[in-house]
């Protein structure tokens, strides 16, 4: 049974100072309890002899390439969802909050409490522990222990509330928890806090994109942690991948991501980054737009959309083969071996792919168990001599390294052009497939944007169609940025494969904030947001035809 507040403030309250603002990646976040740094030095990690050069994947070998054993089935065992089961679920009453209220939603500065949950995917009949903390910022003046609600919310339409909730814990008294400093070569940060309550997920609940979220006395989300409650595979044609190592990668509780750390000490970021944390910092600015709001856009549009984590298809690839259709949001930077090649394989079986960002598939990630379960751990080490794992179809690296030479292009047909760029695209050619104005603009992107643009050579589809186009500028021209001589050009494009799959590229990581009218980050005026919509539900409604290249023109 739904449980819901008589007043629910949430979203609505104005936020406090300390709530409000970007993070950018990095960003250190520290509890008032943090352990002293140690005088003693960190160890470093030992290099190792390097691992041969490999010839470079052309584009034509991928269309052998078939779809990768099952490493364990992952179970499902919720109800099967029938008919237009989106659209009578959005018919349910929601939270008291409308787009406007998610819009001023920003917690990237994490204040007050936080939490964790053990698990990333999970299916009915199944127990969910969260861990939870107080929190404390160094800046913050009072401690508020006042106690805290946790609730659990089912992420849609719902109205335009955006959300459904599901499940609360009534009013719990937290506990300041520690954060400990990592002392480890890999810099890893890992809480190891008990479990302050759990819920059950009952066979009744719908699958979808769920939030656990910490609520204070004033009704205000403190911070979030979300889980997918996977579909039984093929309950719809189209299924959602949601990019939960991307999520990971990026996120900096305790100080240190892998990307930097405190300070932007960049020998100091993380080789493996644990699930076993609250999100912070640049990882619930991923959450927020390329799920939170992609997912509430979805299902405004009533097409029924399945929905898995990343993890699920590296453990269980036979998963794509329930669909007509693949989708991917805005950033899915981060990759297993076995997912890149079961995206490639699909699109072998004639399964439509759409990559709704950019940036995608850059960089080569394993995962391994953490002390509170199997995926708990994404690994990353970037330098591949540093890597204790040297087999080069596990090693973690850029894809398009040498000794790798697995170029993104296989899969996207395009390349990065391009990081925290802001820019115009116009439409060059609009196909027959898709009706919009010929002289179509998409204006007013995010000073943040990553772009994409088309790739050439043998690691590159041979034939691919432009639909938009447009020079973009850096925002902040470095040194740096200048010297890797990108061509700044961000470009929409589609194209086919002998199977008849049909993939079609955003090549923006902006594109599924920008279609939602919740997204924190949003920047794009009505007309551009018209237009993202309009292309984005052609897409997908043509998408869930199987081998709908064969009749695009």
């Amino acid at each position: 049974m739904e449980l819901r507040r008589p007043t629910r403030k949430i979203l609505a309250v104005v936020l406090s100072a300390t709530l409000l603002g970007t993070v950018a990646v990095g960003t250190a976040v520290y509890s008032h309890i943090r352990s002293v740094r140690s005088a003693a030095p960190i160890p470093s990690l030992l290099p190792h002899a390097d691992i041969p050069e490999r010839p470079l994947t052309t584009f034509a070998e991928t269309l052998n390439q078939q779809i990768p054993a099952d490493a364990i089935k992952v179970p499902s065992k919720c109800r099967k969802l029938i008919g237009d089961w989106v659209t009578t679920e959005n018919q349910s009453p929601g939270i008291s909050s409308t787009p406007a209220t998610w819009r001023s939603l920003r917690l990237g500065r994490t204040s007050g409490s936080v939490l964790w949950i053990d698990r990333q995917s999970a299916t009915c009949g199944d127990r969910i522990g969260i861990h939870a903390s107080l929190f404390l910022r160094k800046s913050d003046e009072t401690k508020e222990t006042s106690p805290r609600t946790l609730e659990v919310l089912r992420i849609g339409w719902y109205n335009g509330s955006g959300a459904r909730m599901v499940w609360n814990s009534g009013p719990i008294k937290l506990k300041y928890r520690n954060t400990p400093t990592p002392r480890n070569a890999t810099r890893t940060v890992e809480t190891q806090w008990p479990v302050s309550t759990s819920f059950d997920i009952g066979p009744e609940w719908v699958p979808g994109l769920y939030l656990v979220a910490s609520v204070n006395k004033s009704g205000a989300i403190e911070n979030v942690a979300p889980f997918i409650l996977r579909s039984a595979p093929g309950d719809s044609k189209l299924v959602l991948i949601h990019s939960t190592l991307t999520w990971a990668a990026y996120n900096s509780f305790g100080g240190h991501s892998t990307y930097s750390a405190a300070f932007h000490k960049k020998a100091e970021r993380s080789q493996i980054s644990s699930f076993d944390r609250p999100y912070a910092g640049s990882s619930i600015n991923h959450i927020s737009r390329d799920a939170i709001s992609f997912v509430q856009y979805l299902e405004s549009t009533g097409i029924n959309i399945d929905q898995v984590a990343d993890t699920d298809i590296n453990n269980s690839p036979s998963i794509v083969t329930k669909y007509n259709g693949i989708i991917f949001s805005g950033h899915p930077e981060y990759m297993t071996r076995t997912e890149f090649n079961t995206v490639t394989a699909a699109r072998n079986l004639g399964i439509n792919i759409a990559f709704m960002g950019a940036n995608s598939a850059y960089w080569q990630s394993r995962v391994e168990p953490s002390p509170t379960g199997p995926d708990r751990h994404l690994i990353i080490y970037r330098n591949p001599l540093l890597d204790p794992q040297t087999d080069w179809q596990k090693v973690t690296t850029g894809f398009g390294n040498r000794r790798i030479n697995t170029q993104p292009s296989l899969l996207t047909g395009e390349k990065t052009a391009g990081v925290h760029v802001t820019g115009t695209m116009n439409a060059v050619t609009i196909p027959g497939w898709l009706t919009i104005p010929q002289s179509a603009s998409l204006t007013g992107w995010a000073d943040n944007s990553e772009i994409d643009s088309i790739a050439s050579g043998p690691a590159a589809p041979p034939q691919v169609n432009l639909i938009f186009s447009g020079k973009f500028e850096l925002v902040n021209p470095t040194q740096r940025a200048v010297k890797l001589g990108r061509s700044l050009m961000a470009q929409t494009i589609w194209f086919t494969t002998p199977s008849g799959s049909a993939t079609f590229v955003a090549g923006i990581d902006y594109w599924p904030c920008e279609v939602s009218a919740t997204c924190p980050e949003g920047t794009v005026g009505t007309e551009t947001k018209n237009l993202l919509q309009s292309v984005t539900s052609q897409v997908l409604t043509l998408w869930q035809t199987k081998a709908i290249g064969k009749s695009l023109k």
